[in-house]
């Protein structure tokens, strides 16, 4: 049965989780593509930067989010609560240190500052998912749905940012920037796979509410549309510029792929959170 909650007074909750996997995404995304394209620690370094600064403003939004805040009828769990902020702190200060090991140290060093920055921010995910995950069918429920959108939506702005850091290193290879589009296709299909799965095996009422009652148009234009079929083409347009060494056009296409990822994102959480199906 959907919740009643309307849709505004749910979206601190998803802006909350949103930036909370796009910060742990895009950090994911750039320690990989460094590993694969060596790019540097300036890039490494300044996303780092760049994902703390999501991290303060969720941080933000967690600390005012109502109390007795309930999904599906059932209230958020204070003590889950408190675990993810605290773990929220950890990840951000955690992302800080990582870009000052960027700045100063060896490259063995912040690398394995780095994957320590990354278990870090697993954990907030998981929390997150400790937190809302009861009231949604449970902790592993909402980690399918937080997982897939962290990648999809970190890897479309690690590839965006990396766009920009052409400017800052022209002669720059772009092995690393086709390896960021190549996980962003990885992700989609990722995502793709998990809404299948979830439709398949969803109650006729979820099903039917999701593909042809009240929730279908966001679902088929904004979660279907915009997060898998439009972000695909984009991706595979950015991909075709990359290849041939066009940045300017690239870098334009990766603007398009954030905007087309987020607006599959969110409706995706939104529709989670009054449905329970971890679209």
């Amino acid at each position: 049965m959907p919740d009643p909650t309307s849709l505004p007074a749910l979206a601190p909750i998803a802006t909350v989780v949103v930036l909370l996997e796009v910060a742990a995404g895009t950090t994911v995304a750039a320690y990989a593509v460094d590993l694969v394209g060596k790019v540097g620690r300036g890039f490494v370094g300044t996303t780092s930067l760049i994902c703390g600064g999501l991290m303060a403003l969720d941080l933000l939004i967690e600390a005012l989010l109502p109390s007795g805040t309930s999904l599906l009828g059932a209230a958020l769990p204070a003590d889950a609560q408190a675990s993810l902020f605290h773990w929220s702190i950890a990840f951000t200060v955690a992302l800080l240190g990582y870009a000052f090991f960027c700045a100063v140290m060896t490259d063995a060093a912040r690398r394995v500052v780095g994957a320590i920055t990354i278990g870090f921010g697993a954990m907030a995910i998981a929390k997150a998912a400790a937190a809302f995950g009861p009231s949604l069918g449970g902790v592993g429920t909402a980690i399918v749905a937080f997982v897939p959108a962290a990648l999809v939506s970190g890897s479309a702005l690690a590839g965006m940012l990396l766009g920009h850091w052409y400017l800052v290193a022209p002669n720059l290879s772009f092995r690393p920037l086709r390896r960021a589009i190549d996980i962003v296709f990885i992700a989609v299909a990722l995502q793709a796979a998990v809404i299948v799965f979830v439709l398949l095996t969803s109650g006729a009422t979820v099903r039917g509410e999701l593909l042809w009652s009240g929730d279908a148009v966001p679902f088929w234009l904004l979660v279907v549309g915009s997060g898998i079929v439009f972000t695909t083409g984009v991706a595979l347009l950015t991909r075709h510029f990359a290849r041939i060494r066009a940045n300017q056009p690239a870098t334009a296409m990766l603007y398009v792929l954030i905007i087309s990822v987020v607006m599959g994102v969110v409706p995706a959480h939104l529709l989670f959170f009054v449905t329970g199906a971890p679209i």
